[in-house]
């Protein structure tokens, strides 16, 4: 396949389309569970499902059965095509299983297999069952400084151990959401209609071509998750009932895997959280435990405000084409229910106060880390 192939093009539809029904089916024929309940969860462009089993239709496939119920991913029809990430996806869990990050268990189907290619509505899609991890979502919980900053010690963590994970099929993985392909949003900004979103999204991608590429083979580079963000994150209370103090306790959706840079891992992760709060502030707390347990460079700090804003401009014209296309996906309208916009216009302010630029995450991770 080429290169021009493996990215997203606009017009193409390579979301699964499957009911319900359909879905009760293909868990049955694969895992032979019977649904006793079924809830359909956020994906861009993935269909993912949460699944109760009837613990009265006993099936002697089965052998061990998850308290808490599965996760039945239809992975795009795009990426199924390139079935070693699939594996890859696989891989990466079982490999942070085992050093003690809490995440989702990839779940042998009827055939032994983790994963298989089915026919659904005519296209070709990758279909596997994980088992569903309990927590609550860091966007359900209350927001701390202090969860902040640990978030920023689980993610330096996570790529400290992803260190020594490699898989081929990430080695020439294309996905339009990756950062490094922020130039191609050129083909998808006709979708901004207001003119002056339209010059910030070309400003951005342009200082992207010119700030950040050139400089690529400088950076650091191994396996991130790729898409660190409110609705990845589990957390738990710090003491049991708890509603106000909650910690980092594991992560989830590994669908975003690739080989890339360390300094994009925190960018995108520092962008969710500042968009979750609509404050830049935010992001200091986040350096601020990432450094502690992982090195920034300087020269790779000094391309953080460019990184994130190629972020929410990434979020933002990927979520206007999305809707453009189905105007029912609300998955990624949180960007700018979230007012993305306004953070964008925030970041990309000409001249901040030199006495308190919510922008010098340094300095507040320092103040931070004082204060602590």
């Amino acid at each position: 396949m080429s290169g021009e192939a493996k990215i997203l093009q606009p017009g193409t539809v390579i979301k699964p389309i499957i009911d319900q029904d359909g879905v009760k089916l293909l868990v049955e024929r694969l895992y032979g569970i019977s649904v006793l309940e079924l809830i359909e969860l956020n994906g861009y462009d993935d269909k993912n499902y949460k699944i109760v089993e009837d613990p009265n239709v006993k099936n002697p496939l089965i052998t061990n059965h998850s308290s808490h119920g599965y996760v039945l991913k239809i992975m795009n029809s795009m990426d199924s095509q390139n079935v070693s990430l699939v594996e890859a996806q696989n891989e990466i869990m079982n490999f942070l299983l085992t050093r003690s990050v809490t995440c989702p268990k990839p779940i042998r189907n009827v055939f032994g297999h983790l994963h298989s290619i089915e026919n659904i509505g005519g296209k070709h899609h990758a279909v596997r069952l994980l088992e569903y991890v309990p927590g609550e979502l860091l966007k359900d919980v209350p927001k701390s400084e202090a969860l902040f900053y640990q978030l920023g010690e689980f993610v330096a963590n996570l790529d400290n151990k992803l260190q020594n994970f490699n898989h081929s099929g990430l080695v020439s993985r294309e996905h339009i959401w990756m950062l490094t392909k922020v130039p191609e949003l050129e083909k998808f900004k006709y979708v901004i209609k207001d003119a002056e979103k339209l010059d910030l999204v070309e400003e951005v991608i342009e200082e992207f071509k010119y700030a950040i590429v050139p400089r690529l083979d400088e950076l650091e580079k191994g396996v991130i998750h790729g898409d660190v963000n409110e609705m990845n994150v589990l957390v738990t209370p710090k003491t049991p009932g708890s509603k106000t103090d909650y910690r980092v306790s594991g992560i989830i959706d590994f669908g975003d895997i690739q080989n890339s840079y360390y300094v994009f891992e925190l960018a995108i992760t520092m962008t969710y959280m500042m968009l979750l709060t609509g404050d830049p502030r935010t992001g200091g707390f986040v350096l601020a435990g990432y450094t502690v347990n992982r090195r920034l460079p300087d020269d790779e700090y000094r391309l953080l405000k460019t990184l994130i804003s190629a972020r929410l401009v990434q979020s933002l014209t990927l979520g206007a084409y999305s809707i453009a296309q189905d105007p029912k996906n609300n998955y990624v309208v949180s960007t700018e229910k979230a007012d993305g916009w306004g953070l964008l216009k925030k970041l990309r302010k000409s001249k901040p106060d030199p006495d308190d630029d919510p922008t010098d995450w340094k300095a507040i991770a320092k103040e931070y880390l004082t204060r602590s």
